[in-house]
């Protein structure tokens, strides 16, 4: 209580912008470590309510407020255009995420955070957002490499849509990588407004349902 007390001291007469600076600089560690600890419950808990059942696409949509979340008509629509038997199997859009990469270090964002953990436990299949975000959040390694062997059918079929990402190497030097696949007028677009400009997918470097990927841009390409 008396450390709590002189922290309330400290802060007292600063202006609100002082106190967030000094909360951060002085916090950030404990910030960031509770909002991770908050992620992996939520991954946790997702599992345990879902455990009975495999999914069958898990996508995030980064920066958009459009209804394209779980139970839209948008996620209802590709349900019954995959067939998938939601009893048997999960299909999550997951829509609250936001981060823009293009304006520095997000590290610490706990939407980014989020999105870290669903690719790296091998949970998410695919990211959907602005294509300079894509580009950027692609320059980290996290984005499958579309040169890869596994992503053959997503290069054949959609060649013409290929973006790519500048991605440090070991000698030093940056390479130009295919990491996404551009949809800006796909019914995201279109129908939906999901985006403002254009937007793109990109392939989680762990994805284990590349089939069911496919299937969804053919969904929303209407191929």
């Amino acid at each position: 209580m008396k450390w709590l007390e002189q922290e309330k001291k400290k802060l007292t007469g600063l202006s609100r912008k002082a106190k967030l600076e000094y909360v951060w600089q002085y916090y950030k560690l404990w910030l960031i470590g509770g909002a991770a600890l908050i992620l992996f419950g939520i991954y946790f808990g997702f599992h345990l309510v879902n455990a009975n059942r495999d999914t069958h696409l898990y996508v995030g949509f980064v920066n958009t407020y459009a209804d394209v979340g779980n139970d839209s008509d948008f996620w209802k629509n590709y349900v019954e255009y995959s067939q998938t038997d939601i009893d048997e199997e999960n299909v999550i859009f997951d829509k609250e995420m936001y981060f823009d990469m293009t304006q520095g270090d997000v590290r610490g964002n706990h939407y980014y955070e989020k999105l870290v953990v669903l690719i790296d436990s091998k949970t998410l299949d695919a990211v959907v957002t602005e294509t300079e975000n894509l580009r950027s959040l692609g320059a980290n390694g996290r984005l499958l490499d579309l040169n890869n062997e596994r992503a053959d059918r997503f290069m054949e079929k959609y060649e013409d849509r290929i973006i790519t990402a500048a991605v440090d190497q070991e000698d030093g030097t940056t390479r130009e990588v295919p990491i996404g696949i551009d949809i800006s007028d796909s019914i995201l677009m279109t129908e939906e407004d999901a985006y403002v400009g254009g937007c793109a997918i990109g392939i989680s470097s762990h994805a284990e349902h590349l089939d069911a990927v496919l299937e969804f841009l053919d969904y929303i390409l209407q191929e």
